[in-house]
């Protein structure tokens, strides 16, 4: 029974610029995490390694990262008998600037190691273990050519697979980022459809065998929670069945906090230390909404430092929160727009309220209506 270790969009060498000054510490996480994939197609004795495109950031990568690339992938051919396939993606398409093209005597040199589109190649065939990888090499980052168009299984070899870097049409993509139809994936005689360019893990449903987003190894950017992971696949007469293997390090936590109910810096540290356990390799994410007092002590900046060192990085995302307007303030708004009419209707409940539960209810629901009406986003 073959078996494939299938990556995609591990990104050797991004700038990571949203990570500040621990980009550099991610951009070396990246190369252990590859590292540590080629320990896994060891372990599983895989037949083949698929890459299924942007295994570097830029075709221009610097040569530090070639050699690690190059590195690894011949420790693996040279530690087995099984085969590596690359698939250019769409950072590090093909052309003649190309990192497979500049470095072509390199990559030619490592044993059993196969660049789909050299050549205009668009077929490996592993004989030993009967297996054919048949994929299109991107050779611009944009494009508007199908990735799967003109593919077939092989006629003469037991287990085909399919590769392609591209976004497949099951959710809104624009034309011209590597289309994937749905009914390319219909199509009948294929063993597996190792798919690349989304960063997080997705199967997609309605295709012929397995077809699998193995997303990034490793975090590339904040709002991806499904990366992290590798596709093991185990091909066989009664079809593929595929394992999903983490292998990154690092994880993105989401959280929200009300910071109009929030005191000082030290009540949020340990409100969001109780929510999300303090973690170095945790990125978190938070989400900061409320409605502040005009004596508020928050301040974003002195707040986030007082958790920073709980986490590997800390990156406030959406900010939704606002001052809470006084008496005066909403007396001012104009009584002949919606939102006079609406301040003044709400105030006029309120002082008509005795019970301070609900006089609380309705001062916020006052509060938020304002903010709303003002265009604000307070609702997330």
């Amino acid at each position: 029974m073959p078996v494939l270790v299938h990556t995609s969009d591990v990104h050797v060498g991004a700038p990571l610029g949203w990570l500040g000054d621990r980009a550099a510490e991610q951009r070396e996480q990246i190369r252990r995490t590859f590292a540590s994939i080629v320990d896994l197609a060891l372990e599983e004795k895989a037949d083949c390694l698929l890459i299924a495109g942007d295994l570097f950031d830029s075709g221009v990568p610097p040569s530090s990262d070639v050699r690690l690339v190059l590195q690894e992938i011949g420790r693996f051919t040279s530690q087995s008998e099984g085969a590596a396939v690359i698939l250019p993606g769409s950072h590090d398409s093909l052309g003649t600037s190309s990192v497979y093209t500049s470095y072509g005597d390199e990559f030619a040199r490592v044993p059993r190691l196969f660049i789909l589109g050299d050549d205009d190649r668009t077929t490996v065939d592993l004989a030993a273990p009967g297996v054919s990888v048949r994929g299109t090499a991107l050779r611009s980052n944009r494009s508007t050519s199908h990735q799967l168009a003109g593919l077939a299984p092989s006629a003469d070899l037991p287990f085909s697979v399919a590769v392609a870097h591209g976004s497949v049409n099951v959710v809104p993509v624009d034309p011209d980022d590597h289309p994937i139809e749905l009914d390319e994936l219909a199509a009948r005689g294929w063993a597996y459809f190792a798919l690349g360019h989304w960063h997080s893990w997705r199967e997609i449903e309605g295709a012929s065998a397995p077809a699998v987003y193995a997303g990034a190894p490793e975090i590339m950017a904040v709002d991806q929670t499904g990366a992290g992971y590798v596709a093991v696949v185990h091909l066989g007469t009664d079809g593929a069945t595929v394992r999903k293997h983490r292998v990154g390090v690092r994880s993105v936590a989401g959280l929200a906090v009300d910071v109009g109910e929030t005191a000082d810096a030290s009540a949020f540290a340990a409100r969001v230390r109780e929510t999300v356990s303090p973690d170095p390799d945790t990125i978190l994410r938070l989400a900061l909404s409320g409605l502040l007092a005009v004596d508020s002590g928050f301040d974003e900046s002195t707040f986030t430092e007082a958790i920073r060192g709980d986490y590997f990085h800390v990156v406030p995302g959406d900010r939704t929160y606002h001052l809470r307007l006084d008496g005066d303030d909403l007396a001012r708004l104009p009584e002949r727009l919606v939102i006079g009419q609406f301040a003044r209707l709400m105030k006029r409940q309120l002082d008509e309220t005795t019970g301070e539960e609900q006089r609380r209810e309705i001062e916020d629901a006052l509060q938020l209506g304002v903010a709303l009406l003002q265009g604000k986003d307070v609702l997330r």
